[in-house]
């Protein structure tokens, strides 16, 4: 009886103590699931225990990556301590005496031994290890009992799921943060978009990226620098010292992604490093368009004091990108305007041109002319006329002025009413070309020049009295198939004063004879492959047509223009005249 009354007393303690023990896991559990924060669920997992064995030291290991352990907390032990990394390559599975584990297998272990640790308790999830729990010596210094392995494993276990819950909030704490602060870049960056398209003036663009790195970024010492052809250009700078050379710059745009100054080792911008690193510059940001870097961001410190981030690099690129972009499209707008005005002002020139040239050529008796003006895309100066002067005389004219464009037509209108001018003077030839030779270099001041051909063309003595002024020799073909090249004259119009009279020459006309005046829109009509149309050509043309009427001439020499450029671009005017004696 004696015997069943000590196993009935026994069996009530020890359901007293189960009662007990699972009451205060219950509690354990309740407390730190209650709360998120992982420093107060260390805190609690440790007194709570350490108060249970009997301890005065505790501490909590954490891993943070695979199989990376960091001390998160630390009581009795010295708060050094706190923040240490451990390599655990493989945990036991249940809680163990230091003591007692094998050094070879664990070599992790001897941190602890040096510390003064005494029991590990493993925590774990389902079978992944979330940490350790390390305590000193029990102040019994007793062998935990069986029924307290089991307690504190259930503590452990506990501790784990909550330690594993309070990480994934923070988990998710942090990837909130990350999502509220691209949301925030975003719409930064959308606003940034429309600044940035609303404008399409360079330098209020370079203007308008300043204030971003200023408000946005938070620098106030930067350098962007932009690539203009094969040069650097600074386009603004905030540092403190002289901005580092072109060529020094030059070879950060070798650049293909943002990196920190301290990283810039590659061959070729180590010097680069060094001076940006004197002007306490942090970050190289290249502004990359269509995979050419076409300029860079280089930034200072932050006035936080805050390091850039990985985070930072996207937002700074894309700004980069977003600045680049809008300065491409103002440089293209720009490129736009002028090429708009260019054409504008060829077709003001060459309405001016058109109006220079005579509409219809006066008849000169015994005589059959005609002329041509074919424009190119660009509008050269040339120039040609038929005026009647004294005695039944005709004055026949070409020219061609240097340039293009509305200066060379306002050239050739001066260049007309000169001669108009001069003409009824009835001055010799020679004087008269030297007078519009010396009125044009006072107009031009020996900027413009013109080749000029011109002559009296007499019916009655059958006689054309000319001067060249370094125009191309006209041909002139006689009926017995000889041919002279008018080439008496002097130097051409408007490089110099007349020091010397220009020599003047008569030849003889009769009948069937054909004269050919043209500029050199014709001689040097290029073809596909760059080949000249050549005089070659153009005496072949005029023997072969030469009994044709003075118009038809002037067409098929076209026509085998034509045939000679196959479809290519002209960059000057063609003008010809043909004179026949009937």
């Amino acid at each position: 009886m004696a015997t069943a009354r000590r196993t009935s007393r026994s069996s009530a303690s020890s359901s007293y103590e189960s009662y007990f023990e699972h009451t205060a896991l219950f509690e354990f559990s309740k407390v730190i699931n209650s709360s998120l924060d992982p420093r107060f669920i260390y805190s609690h997992i440790l007194l709570t225990i350490m108060g249970k064995i009997l301890s005065s030291k505790g501490m909590v290991i954490v891993e943070k990556e695979s199989r990376h352990f960091n001390v998160v907390m630390a009581k009795g032990f010295s708060q050094d301590v706190v923040g240490t990394s451990m390599h655990i390559r493989q945990i036991p599975p249940s809680i163990f005496l230091v003591d007692k584990v094998n050094a070879t297998k664990y070599p992790w272990v001897k941190f602890f031994k040096r510390l003064g640790v005494k029991i590990l308790l493993p925590m774990y999830m389902a079978d992944t290890p979330i940490g350790l729990l390390a305590f000193g010596e029990r102040f019994s210094k007793k062998k935990l009992h069986s029924r307290e392995v089991t307690y504190l494993r259930s503590l452990a276990n506990i501790s784990a799921t909550a330690i594993e819950k309070s990480r994934t909030f923070d988990e998710l704490q942090q990837v909130n943060r990350k999502l509220d602060r691209k949301i925030q870049e975003l719409n930064t960056l959308f606003d940034l978009s429309k600044e940035f398209g609303s404008l399409l003036d360079a330098e209020k663009l370079i203007r308008l990226l300043e204030f971003s790195l200023l408000g946005q970024v938070g620098v106030n010492r930067y350098i962007i620098c932009l690539r203009q052809g094969s040069d650097v250009r600074v386009a603004a700078s905030r540092v403190d010292g002289p901005v580092p050379q072109a060529e020094l710059l030059q070879t950060l745009f070798k650049l293909k992604a943002t990196v920190p100054v301290a990283h810039l080792s590659a061959s070729g911008v180590q010097n680069a490093r060094d001076v940006l690193t004197g002007l306490r510059m942090a970050l190289v940001v290249p502004m990359g368009l269509q995979g050419e870097n076409k300029g860079l961001m280089i930034l200072g410190e932050r006035l936080s004091g805050n390091p850039y981030e990985e985070i930072d690099y996207e937002f700074l690129t894309s700004l980069a990108n977003l600045a680049i972009i809008s300065l491409e499209n103002a440089r293209l707008f720009k490129e736009a305007i002028e090429k708009q005005r260019m054409e504008d002002e060829l077709l003001i020139a060459r309405d001016i041109q058109k109006g220079l040239l005579p509409n219809v050529l006066p008849a000169i008796p015994g005589f059959d002319i005609a002329a041509a003006n074919i424009s190119s895309k660009q509008v050269g100066g040339d120039y040609y006329d038929v005026i009647p002067a004294d005695n039944n005389r005709h004055v026949i004219a070409i020219g061609d002025v240097s340039g293009k464009g509305t200066p060379a037509a306002l050239l050739m209108a001066s260049i007309q009413a000169s001669i108009r001018a001069l003409v009824p003077l009835n001055l010799s030839l020679s004087e008269l070309t030297g007078r519009v030779n010396d009125l044009m270099c006072e107009n031009t001041g020996g900027n413009k020049f013109v080749t000029f051909f011109w002559g009296f063309v007499d019916p009655v003595a059958m006689t054309l009295n000319y001067v060249n002024a370094g125009h191309n020799y006209p041909y002139l073909i006689h009926a017995d198939g000889s041919i002279d090249r008018l080439d008496k004259g002097g130097m051409i119009l408007g490089v110099l004063k007349t020091l010397m009279p220009y020599e003047e020459a008569t030849v003889r006309l009769t009948h069937g004879d054909l004269l050919l005046l043209f500029t050199d829109g014709v001689s040097e009509a290029m073809s596909h492959d760059s080949m000249e149309y050549g005089e070659e050509r153009i005496e072949a043309v005029l023997r072969k047509y030469g009994r044709e009427p003075a118009q038809r001439i002037i067409e098929l020499l076209h026509e085998d223009i034509i045939q000679h450029a196959d479809g290519a671009q002209q960059s000057d005017d063609i003008t010809m005249m043909v004179l026949k004696v009937a």
